[in-house]
């Protein structure tokens, strides 16, 4: 009887271990410090741009075909911009005007003066779409769009110069700072497509390997580390820019919404479509150290990080009786 009793006792204490384990495992580091609701109703919410200098927000809201403007410093939202099914975001901050990708009359990218509150221009044959970027050391601006397009702009005058080629849909697209190439997820062909945007032309696509639908990316260009969401299976691979190759792959559960690289604090948070933000520690070694998964609130969330701040905004729509709001996470250390 006592040695039941001894080993009843052993395994208690190794389950309790583990799930003490795990509870360690699950508390991500991140806390909810803030919460704005939205105003109205909001079924969808599109993507956010930053203006640092304002301390303002810009949320895209396609279904209520406005960009909601919340004062950060204030903590109210102001006059909000009235564009038809906004779902792409660009700030321009030297000249204050934001880049939106519209849905309307067949895909347009509206350029907005954000102070009189007005379209200086509208940009049209543009579908669908996905991302802007912006080339910091030129002043262009690409927008990925379409069923396989890079559309360069002039950032500060809007005109469209050109389109670069891509063999299919893009899924996201992310630019080098001191390189020279652009990489894009192509959703159909399962590959990354490397365009030189000096010459303006794609030089590469690297295919990944059992990894379909890729989609939102994240670039570490310091580690020369690019990361690629695929939604079958739910993952997020890690490619290595330098030597074009997959090197580890990290499972989530669902698909990847979003992606960012936190370089101050050598971290990797990735949104699901299952309502979690999962973190990574990336350490010197290049291993990745799983902190845990954070609850959203929802599975249809939009996101932007501020590494500076450490701050992640979160964007969530109504549903099940949850008020739609942008809440805002820090970290606890």
């Amino acid at each position: 009887m006592k040695s039941f009793r001894g080993s009843g006792a052993g395994w208690l204490g190794l389950l309790g271990m583990a799930l003490v384990a795990q509870a360690v495992e699950a508390a991500v580091d991140l806390q909810e410090v803030r919460a704005w609701p939205l105003p109205g109703r909001v079924a969808e919410v599109g993507r956010l741009a930053p203006d640092p200098a304002q301390q303002r927000l810009f949320v895209a809201l396609p279904q209520a075909d406005t960009v909601q403007v919340l004062d950060l410093a204030a903590g109210r939202f102001l006059r909000p911009l009235s564009v038809p099914s906004p779902r792409a975001l660009w700030y321009e901050q030297r000249p204050k005007i934001l880049y939106v990708g519209s849905d309307s009359s067949g895909g347009q990218i509206k350029i907005l003066d954000v102070e009189a509150w007005r379209t200086l221009k509208t940009v049209g044959r543009l579908p669908g779409v996905v991302q802007i970027r912006r080339d910091p050391p030129s002043f262009r601006i690409y927008a990925a769009h379409g069923e396989g397009a890079l559309a360069v702009l002039h950032a500060d005058t809007g005109v469209h110069t050109l389109s670069i080629l891509l063999p299919d849909r893009p899924g996201d697209v992310v630019l080098e700072r001191s390189g020279q190439r652009i990489f894009v997820s192509l959703q159909r062909s399962n590959a990354i497509a490397v365009v030189d945007r000096l010459t303006r032309e794609m030089t590469e696509v690297w295919a990944l390997n059992n990894a379909r639908q890729p989609g939102p990316l994240a670039l570490d260009e310091d580690r020369s580390r690019l990361y690629i969401a695929c939604a079958s299976p739910g993952s997020v691979l890690v490619w290595d820019t330098a030597g074009a190759r997959e090197v580890e792959r990290l499972p989530v559960e669902g698909a990847v919404r979003w992606l960012f690289v936190d370089p101050v604090r050598k971290r990797l948070l990735a949104g699901t479509d299952a309502g979690q933000c999962h973190v990574w520690q990336v350490e010197e070694t290049g291993k990745f150290t799983h902190l845990g998964a954070a609850p959203l609130g929802s599975g249809r969330t939009e996101a932007l990080y501020d590494p500076e701040e450490g701050a992640l905004f979160v964007a969530l729509p109504q549903e099940r009786g949850q008020p739609a709001a942008i809440r805002k996470y820090v970290w606890r250390r």
